[in-house]
């Protein structure tokens, strides 16, 4: 499967960025418009843009000036510049700023796109793939935040507890941490503590002697001796009883653990990892749990990000499980650039997990070929579980204009619809806001002051 690649088409003639934007979605790309280069520079430190249009002439700044921007920025970004001004000393210094190549306009769509999937071929080929080790993707600030801490106490013994909803993929990172130590040549041993009864949790942790207690017919390890040198995963903490807490919290301060029916103690050099899906300090002010086994457990305590704070990691995921479900079936299953776009704006109360649910389902579903848009209604839902609607069904009633409004109006009322939804899909972020919608910040923020005005009008 290729990856899905974005466009930012950097123009101030918005109705060409929009003409591109649109051939550039039906190649399979994904678009972003910015109509400025104050903005492209702040969406390219926030987001990952594999191929960048600049026209020559813009607002604030010349294509060369933000090309020279560019340049002092860690990225394997390519760069076209497109300009009315062709002239070989321009094309040459645009290639000096590190353009990958200089078109002219007018400019045939079919020569662009050409031109851009060339581009993309070549920077795929030179760019270090996404970290996906383990299952783990990062594009996102949040995650990278995330990693950045895991590498500074990667290479120590020392606790760590990660906190996240249900779904984030804590067992995942939990693996990955393992993977990184320099512990990964030795085992990794998972328990999901939710999971066993709590008369059983001792043995499970421990293990237990021969005639221990009825029905031990043999002598058989816990999970603390088979961990020995390597990591134990104690998924769902909160849900140990108090009597094991105590026990747990001697294994930890004293590296040591004794076998139910047994009266000596045996060595445990392991590496603890703990997650929980619960306000783990509630059940401490609860007196649920110790609270000298959370300051044991906690010497680094991360949050894990849901998916939803962190969209910038969906196209990859996406990405990274359709190839293992290809694998996994004998398939090549793409997905286009819309119904990408539609799952990273969908906020997966269900997180990674239900997101690789869906992929799997739509999957197998899929002959052949590609997971388009009209695919996902049936599969993804809304907070009253009512079906996805298409954006013609969202907006269908929107658009009908009244019988004494002309076409003006009607667009302006549709515009102004439209901005209204995307502030609330994005909690009233203006920045983001801007980029759902493919105009600048300045331009959103202009368009509400004039919607302001028109309602101050209509009241008078």
């Amino acid at each position: 499967m290729s990856t899905i690649q974005t466009v930012m088409i950097v123009d101030d003639e918005q109705q060409l960025c929009r003409i591109i934007s649109h051939k550039l979605k039906k190649e399979g790309f994904r678009t972003i418009q910015v109509h400025n280069g104050l903005d492209a520079l702040q969406i390219v430190e926030r987001e990952t843009i594999d191929v960048m249009l600049i026209d020559y002439m813009l607002p604030d700044m010349t294509g060369i000036e933000l090309l020279c921007k560019l340049k002092g920025q860690k990225t394997n970004m390519v760069t076209i510049m497109l300009t009315a001004y062709g002239n070989v000393e321009n094309a040459v210094q645009a290639m000096k700023m590190g353009a990958t190549d200089y078109l002219c306009k007018p400019v045939e769509l079919k020569t662009l796109v050409d031109t851009i999937h060339q581009a993309c071929r070549s920077s795929r080929a030179n760019a270090p793939a996404p970290s996906t080790l383990a299952d783990i993707v990062v594009a996102s600030d949040k995650m990278k935040e995330v990693i950045d801490v895991l590498q500074q106490v990667m290479e120590t013994d020392a606790s760590i507890l990660l906190l996240g909803e249900s779904g984030v993929g804590k067992t995942a990172l939990a693996k990955w941490i393992h993977q990184q130590s320099n512990r990964s040549g030795k085992p990794f041993v998972s328990i999901n503590c939710a999971a066993i009864p709590e008369t059983l949790m001792e043995s499970e942790l421990f293990g237990y002697r021969k005639g221990a207690f009825t029905g031990a017919s043999e002598t058989r390890a816990g999970k603390f001796e088979m961990a020995d040198k390597g990591s134990i995963f104690l998924d769902e903490i909160g849900e140990i009883p108090p009597a094991v807490q105590a026990k747990l919290l001697h294994v930890i301060e004293e590296k040591r653990f004794m076998k139910l029916g047994s009266t000596t103690y045996q060595t445990a050099d392991v590496r603890i990892l703990a997650a929980t899906n619960k306000d783990i300090r509630q059940l401490v002010r609860d007196k649920a749990f110790r609270e000298d086994l959370y300051y044991r457990l906690n010497v680094v305590e991360l949050v894990i990000p849901s998916l939803r704070e962190r969209t910038a990691d969906i196209p990859l995921l996406v990405e990274h499980y359709l190839r293992k479900l290809n694998e996994k079936y004998q398939k090549d299953i793409t997905i286009s650039a819309e119904a990408c776009e539609a799952l990273t704006a969908y906020p997966w109360p269900g997180n990674i997990r239900e997101l690789v649910n869906v992929l799997e389902r739509l999957h197998i579903l899929k002959r052949s070929g590609a997971i388009e848009r009209a695919d996902l209604g049936q599969h993804l839902h809304t907070d009253q579980g009512s079906r996805l609607k298409e954006p013609s069904e969202q907006h269908l009633l929107t658009i009908i204009p009244d019988r004494n409004e002309g076409l003006q109006d009607a667009l302006e009322k549709v515009e102004g619809t439209l901005i209204q939804q995307a502030l609330a899909q994005t909690g009233g972020n203006q920045t983001k806001a801007a980029e759902r919608l493919g105009i600048s910040r300045h331009t959103l923020i202009y368009k509400l002051k004039k919607q302001k005005e028109s309602y101050k009008g209509e009241s008078v």
